[in-house]
């Protein structure tokens, strides 16, 4: 099966994979939140922390994101729809859980007076997350953790995202997305890759950044060979073998820019069983995203700042659901109403 055919329709699991991709950033974070900063899940423990749940989530975001943001912006074209496109995407639902968090949340889980808590610059400086500016605390909050005060963790992506999107458009204008110039694109990538590698070797923070970005770009080339890529169940298995093996000799760092993205587009695409009408009533991984990691504090804090993490994991886990389906219906489906557009590019 090709790439090119097998993905031109909407039959795809991609929903499906996106909502247990959230649901793995919270049972990811579980272990953080409820025992503290140094524990991690089950699959950072057997690959020796090459990669942990949340690390595989985030890798899934940015692939498929690199290959339907290419195809968005080959249909949009201009840059004032495309980023238009991008900014529905990601601000409203950012905005409408920043200022709930501040405005609604904050008051009620700080350990300060209201007047101490409004008259805290923290307060609105926190405000600045609506525009992706990252601010972790607020005033008196969840400062009785065992993990820190950090109100919503997960943030840390979304100016990622956010430049992946400006490399793809910049790849546009370049005529990089086509088959006869993306060759240059690959090998300027490569060589501006492991430039940023070497010199952010020392920032754990900066060099995380990373990883998501050349998911992305590998997203992107798989869009711009789509008709030269044939999808196989058996390659598609190799792929998850070699994947396997490579943790064991610490070489899943690089397996996964070269057997991730094939394995991935298999499962997304290339099943015979396709799961396309699993968020038929509205696409939550998103808001389930941007929710878990403030909803797994409220949970740890309700029980003293400590607890077990599959419990913190289990009981956040239908709430962010909840949250997800509410930012869904009253933010994302309107403002998708209004602008005329019901993609999830």
């Amino acid at each position: 099966m090709k790439l090119s055919e097998i993905t031109r329709g909407r039959e795809n699991n991609l929903d499906f994979i996106r909502f247990w991709a959230a649901a793995l950033v919270i049972f990811c974070h579980a272990f953080p939140i409820s025992l503290g900063g140094e524990n991690v899940d089950i699959l950072g423990r057997l690959t020796g922390s090459q990669m942990h749940f949340g690390n595989l989530a985030v890798c899934i975001f940015f692939f498929y994101g690199g290959f339907l943001i290419s195809k968005s912006a080959e249909r949009l074209q201009g840059a004032k729809p495309y980023f238009k496109a991008r900014a529905l995407r990601l601000f409203p639902c950012l905005a409408a859980v920043t200022c709930l968090l501040a405005l609604v949340a904050g008051p009620i889980l700080t350990e300060l007076s209201l007047g101490e808590y409004f008259k805290d610059m923290g307060t609105w400086k926190y405000l600045l997350n609506s525009v992706m500016v990252l601010v972790h605390d607020l005033p008196g909050v969840f400062g009785g953790n065992i993990y820190n005060g950090t109100v919503n963790g997960s943030l840390w992506t979304l100016p990622i995202e956010f430049l992946c999107y400006i490399m793809c458009f910049l790849a546009l204008k370049l005529k990089f997305l086509n088959e006869k110039n993306a060759k240059w694109m690959v090998m300027l990538f490569a060589a501006g890759y492991l430039a940023a590698a070497k010199l952010l070797a020392n920032s754990e923070v900066l060099s995380a950044a990373l990883r998501p970005t050349g998911l992305f770009f590998a997203g992107m080339v798989y869009y711009v060979y789509r008709d030269k890529i044939t999808i196989k169940a058996w390659v598609a298995a190799v792929c998850a073998a070699i994947l396997a093996a490579s943790a064991a000799f610490h070489l899943l760092g690089v397996a996964v820019f070269f057997c991730f993205p094939y394995f991935m587009m298999y499962l997304g695409f290339g099943t015979k069983r396709k799961l396309s009408g699993f968020a038929k009533k509205g696409e939550i991984s998103y808001g389930m995203y941007l929710c878990g990691w403030p909803i797994q504090q409220m949970v740890c804090q309700g029980f003293g700042g400590r607890m077990d993490p599959y419990l913190n994991a289990l009981l956040a886990f239908p709430i962010a659901i909840l949250c997800g389906i509410l930012l869904n219906r009253f933010v994302e489906q309107p403002i998708g109403s209004m602008a005329g557009t019901g993609r999830k590019e």
